[in-house]
C-alpha cells in the first residue's frame, strides 16, 4: 500500500471503543493514500471498493477506498467519511491489485488508474454551496468568532450562498481552508449540492402529483368552469405521472398544468432514476455456425485448448497472416471457456473496433456481447459496464479500457492487432493494455492470446525467448492466396514517364480494370486534407501553425488551413501575409485532394472517403460497412481507419499512395510500424475467391522495408530489425522510460529541463545501470502553444528503470520543481517519442 499522507484531516477525535479507519486515494498524480475514520453509521458500507465522499482541501471531492486499518497515528486527527454512495464495491480485489500494479509500474496515482477502471458519467462532481446557519448568524452577531473564520461567516451573512471557489476568490490570501472545515465541522455553516444535472447512472424526471391536503369541495368549486383543466385533473387523480409521459398521453399539456399548479391542485417532483439498458436498441444479428477449421487453425486450437483444461495462466502469441482464421481461434476459445463457466475480455484496436467485429461476435453469442468503444455515449459505456458487472454478459469487445471490465470469472483474454500502438494510453495513466491485460490474466489463471499478422518486435521476442508459446498461421483460409505487391518508382512516373498524377498509370489501370468487373478497391493515404502546406511562391513564407512546430493543412471542402495538432484554423490565404505577394502555392497532398483527383480519373464510379473529417457520427462505419457489403462503393479511400477491422471478399485491389510518410517520423520505431502498416493494409486485398493485387507507391524504395512488404516475410523483416536495434541498444534489448518535460514559456522549460537533469544525477550515480540521453528538445518542440523536451533513461532490464523513477518521485528537489507551472510527465515504455 502506498505511505499514508503526512498531510492529515483537521478533526474528529477517534473513538476510544474500536475506531475504524479507511485508506482512501484520489484522482490526482499521488503516490499516496490518506486515512480518514469511518463514522460508525457508515462502518458497514466503508469496504475496499467503494466511492466515498470526503473533505479534501477546501472542497468536498470523491475518494476511493483501498484499504482498511483499525490503526493510525493518535497524534493526529483525521476527518470523517462524509457520504458512502455505493451500496456494494465497485472493484473487486483483484481490480484493486490489478490497478495498483498499473499505478507502480507505469508511475501514477492509484487514483488516476481506478478512475480510468471505472465508466464514464459514473461520477458526479459538483462543488458544495455554504450558506449561514442559525448558529453560525449569532457567532458573527457576538462577534466572538476567530477572525479567519469570521471573514467567512461575513461573506456568506452578505452574499448568501458561496461556493469555496468563491470564497477563496472574495477573500484571497484571507481565506483560510482550515476555518471553512472548523466552522462546518461545528454547524455555524451548512453544505449543500445544487441540483444535480442527469448523470450516466441516473437520469432525472419530473414527476406530476395531485395534493392530498386539498378538500373535495375546494376542487370542485376551482374546476368547475374548466372543463380540460378537470379532465387533466381526474387522469393526474389516478396515480403520479412523468412529464414524459404525460406527454404522450396529452400532448399541449403544459399550460394546462401551469393552471392547476397556480390554483395550488398539483405539484411536481424531481426524481432520480436508473438508468437501464434498453436490449430494443442493440443492433441484432442473424446466428451463425462455425466453420470447419484448417489443419493449421485446428492444430494452433488444440494447443490452445489444452492451456484452457489446465485452468491455469498461459500465454500464447497466434502469429497468423492476413486472413488466415484468427478470429475464428478467438471465438472457439471463447466458446471453450463459456462452457466452463467462464468469461472472455476481447480487445480490438479503436481504429478496427467496427461494426463488422460487434458483427462477428454477436452473430455467434448474440446478446452475450457488451461493446465498449470511444464511439458510445457516457450512458451508453456506463449501461454496458453495468451489464458487465451484474453478469448479464459474458464476453466484452473493446478498445483499450475494456481490460477493467468487472468480470469475476474471467478465463480469456484475447488482444487482436496486439502490435498496434493504441494499447498504449497517451495521457496519464500511460498504462500499456496489452501488458495490463497479461497481468490480469495471470492474477485470474486465464488464458491470452495476442494475435497479430505482425507482432511486435517486444511480443516476438517474448515467444522466441519462450516466454509465450509461438503458434503460427502461415496460410489464408481454403485456396486463397496473399495478393501480389508491385512496387511503383513515384520518381520514374515523375521524371521518365512525365506522370505528375497523385496516381501512377499501373495504379490507375488497375482501377479501371476493378471498375469494369464490378470488383471493389482501397485506396489508402495516411494524411488528410487536400494540401499538406502552403506556400508564397515568391518569397517562401509557409503558413505555420503558431501553437505548434507543423504547417498548416489545407482543406478544400471548408477552404481553410487547419492545424491537426490544436485546431488552429485560418480561412483561406488570398496572398502572402509577408512579402503580400499573390502566387500562393497548394503543396503536397491528403485524403480530400487523392478524392478530388479519383473522382476526375472515373466520374462514374461510386467513391467514398472515410478519415476524421468525415466520420465524425458514429453512424458513418454503420453506414459505409452496409454499403460495402451491398456492393455501392466502388472505391473507398482513407486513412488507418482502412487498413484493420475490414473484411470485404469483392476487395481485390488495394493502392497505397505515399507508402514513404511513415518511414518519415523521427522514432527508432518508424520501420517496424512501416512494415505493419503497410502488411496490414496489403492484406484487405484478395480475401474473397478472386486474388488481390496490391500497388504500394513511394519515392525511396532503396529503404529495406519495401522487399519485406512485397514478399510478405514478416521473419526476414523481424531478423533485419532486431539486428539494428541490438547494434542501438534500443527495445527489446533494453528499457526505455521518457520524462517529458513542458511549458509555455520557452526560457523557463529549458531551465527546468536542465534542473531536472542535475536533480537525477545523484541517483544516476547510484543506479549505475540506468543511462541518461538527453535532455532534448523534442521533435515535436512546440505542441499546443507549450514548448517540450524530452530526457530519455534506459537501462537493460525494467527493475532499475522502476527503481530510479520511484526515486525520482521522493525527490523533494523534484516534488519542488514539478509543484510549478511546468508539467512534468513520466512514460514507462514509451511507444510515443515524438
Amino acid at each position: 500500500m502506498a505511505a499514508r499522507s503526512k498531510q492529515t484531516a483537521f478533526f474528529d477525535e477517534p473513538s476510544s471503543t474500536g475506531s475504524l479507519f479507511a485508506e482512501v486515494v484520489f484522482n490526482l498524480p499521488l503516490d499516496q493514500t490518506f486515512t480518514y475514520t469511518i463514522p460508525e453509521n457508515l462502518r458497514e458500507q466503508v469496504q475496499p471498493g467503494v466511492r466515498v465522499f470526503v473533505s479534501f482541501g477546501t472542497g468536498r471531492q470523491t475518494g476511493y477506498v483501498v484499504g482498511l486499518t483499525d490503526q493510525t497515528d493518535p497524534d493526529i486527527k483525521l476527518k470523517p467519511i462524509l457520504e458512502v454512495p455505493d451500496s456494494e464495491p465497485l472493484l473487486s480485489a483483484s481490480m484493486l491489485e490489478l490497478t495498483r500494479w498499473i499505478a507502480d509500474y507505469y508511475q501514477a496515482g492509484w487514483g488516476e488508474v481506478i478512475r480510468a477502471a471505472l465508466p464514464a458519467g459514473l461520477e458526479e462532481e459538483i462543488p458544495e454551496v455554504f450558506h449561514l446557519a442559525g448558529q453560525g448568524a449569532e457567532a458573527l452577531e457576538s462577534g466572538n468568532a476567530p477572525k479567519k473564520e469570521f471573514l467567512i461567516l461575513d461573506a456568506l451573512s452578505k452574499k448568501g450562498k458561496r461556493t469555496a471557489k468563491q470564497l477563496r476568490k472574495q477573500l484571497g490570501a484571507q481565506f483560510n481552508s482550515a476555518a471553512l472545515n472548523n466552522l462546518r465541522s461545528r454547524g455555524d455553516i451548512v453544505a449543500t449540492l445544487p441540483n444535480a444535472k442527469s448523470s450516466a447512472q441516473y437520469k432525472l424526471q419530473k414527476t406530476v402529483l395531485v395534493k392530498q391536503d386539498v378538500l373535495q369541495e375546494e376542487i370542485d368549486r376551482l374546476l368547475s368552469r374548466a372543463k380540460k383543466q378537470k379532465e387533466l385533473f381526474a387522469l393526474l387523480q389516478k396515480k403520479p405521472i412523468t412529464l414524459a409521459e404525460l406527454s404522450k398521453v396529452w400532448p399541449g399539456y403544459s399550460p394546462l398544468l401551469s393552471q392547476l399548479k397556480q390554483k395550488g391542485l398539483v405539484e411536481t417532483r424531481q426524481d432520480k432514476q436508473e438508468r437501464t439498458w434498453d436490449a430494443s436498441r442493440a443492433r441484432t444479428e442473424s446466428p451463425t455456425t462455425a466453420p470447419p477449421f484448417t489443419i493449421e487453425q485446428e492444430a494452433a486450437y488444440q494447443k490452445l485448448g489444452k492451456h484452457l483444461a489446465k485452468g491455469k495462466f498461459a500465454c500464447s502469441l497466434l502469429e497468423g497472416v492476413t486472413g488466415s482464421g484468427k478470429t475464428e481461434i478467438y471465438m472457439r476459445c471463447i466458446e471453450k471457456g463459456l462452457e466452463r463457466g467462464k468469461s472472455a475480455i476481447v480487445l480490438v484496436p479503436e481504429i478496427a473496433l467496427t461494426p463488422q467485429t460487434a458483427y462477428r461476435f454477436r452473430s455467434r453469442f448474440g446478446n452475450r456481447v457488451a461493446i465498449l468503444h470511444s464511439g458510445l455515449t457516457n450512458i451508453e459505456r456506463f449501461l454496458e459496464w453495468r451489464r458487465i458487472r451484474d453478469g448479464e454478459v459474458s464476453i466484452v469487445v473493446g478498445a483499450r479500457s475494456a481490460v477493467f471490465a468487472p468480470f469475476t470469472q474471467l478465463g480469456v483474454v484475447i488482444i487482436d492487432e496486439e502490435h498496434d500502438g493504441s494499447y498504449k494510453q497517451d495521457t496519464s495513466p500511460r498504462y500499456h493494455a496489452r501488458d495490463a491485460a497479461i497481468v490480469r490474466a495471470r492474477q485470474d489463471n486465464a488464458l491470452v492470446v495476442l494475435g497479430s499478422a505482425t507482432p511486435s518486435l517486444e511480443t516476438r521476442s517474448n515467444a522466441q525467448q519462450g516466454k509465450y508459446t509461438h503458434l503460427k498461421l502461415d496460410k489464408r483460409i481454403g485456396k486463397t492466396l496473399m495478393p501480389v505487391v508491385h512496387l511503383v518508382d513515384m520518381r520514374i512516373e515523375r521524371d521518365k514517364r512525365k506522370n505528375f498524377s497523385i496516381l501512377s498509370r499501373q495504379l490507375q489501370r488497375a482501377l479501371g480494370e476493378r471498375l469494369e468487373r464490378g470488383e471493389q478497391s482501397f485506396l489508402f493515404l495516411n494524411r488528410r486534407g487536400t494540401a499538406n502546406y502552403v506556400l508564397c511562391k515568391a518569397c517562401g513564407f509557409v503558413f505555420d501553425c503558431p501553437n505548434c512546430s507543423v504547417s498548416l493543412t489545407f482543406h478544400g471542402t471548408t477552404r481553410k488551413l487547419l492545424c491537426h495538432y490544436c485546431g488552429f484554423n485560418l480561412p483561406q490565404p488570398m496572398d502572402c501575409p509577408d512579402c503580400k505577394g499573390e502566387v500562393i502555392r497548394f503543396s503536397g497532398f491528403g485524403t480530400q485532394k487523392l478524392e478530388d483527383e479519383t473522382r476526375k480519373r472515373f466520374p462514374d464510379a461510386r467513391i467514398a472517403r472515410l478519415d476524421r473529417d468525415t466520420a465524425r457520427k458514429r453512424s458513418t462505419f454503420e453506414d459505409m460497412f452496409d454499403k460495402m457489403n451491398a456492393g455501392e462503393i466502388d472505391i473507398l479511400i482513407g486513412t488507418q481507419m482502412i487498413t484493420k477491422g475490414h473484411d470485404f471478399p469483392n476487395v481485390t485491389l488495394v493502392g497505397v499512395v505515399y507508402a514513404d510518410l511513415s518511414l518519415h517520423v523521427p522514432d527508432f520505431r518508424s520501420s517496424e510500424r512501416s512494415f505493419q502498416l503497410l502488411t496490414q493494409v496489403a492484406g484487405r486485398a484478395g480475401r474473397g475467391e478472386i486474388p488481390g493485387e496490391v500497388f504500394v507507391q513511394a519515392h525511396q524504395l532503396e529503404h529495406p522495408v519495401y522487399p519485406f512488404v512485397a514478399r510478405h516475410n514478416y521473419k526476414g523483416f523481424f531478423a533485419h530489425e532486431m539486428e539494428m536495434r541490438e547494434r542501438l541498444h534500443f527495445p527489446p534489448y533494453s528499457r526505455l522510460a521518457v520524462v517529458e518535460v513542458e511549458g509555455e514559456i520557452e526560457r523557463d522549460t529549458e531551465v527546468a529541463v536542465q534542473q531536472l537533469a542535475e536533480v537525477l544525477h545523484p541517483h544516476l550515480e547510484e543506479h549505475i545501470q540506468v543511462e541518461m540521453l538527453g535532455p532534448a528538445r523534442a521533435a515535436l518542440y512546440r505542441l499546443q502553444d507549450r514548448y517540450r523536451w524530452h530526457l530519455i533513461l534506459r537501462t537493460d532490464t525494467h527493475q532499475p528503470l522502476q527503481d530510479i523513477l520511484k526515486a525520482l518521485r521522493a525527490d523533494k528537489a523534484f516534488q519542488k520543481l514539478a509543484s510549478g507551472k511546468i508539467k512534468f510527465t513520466i512514460d514507462v515504455d514509451p511507444l510515443n517519442m515524438l
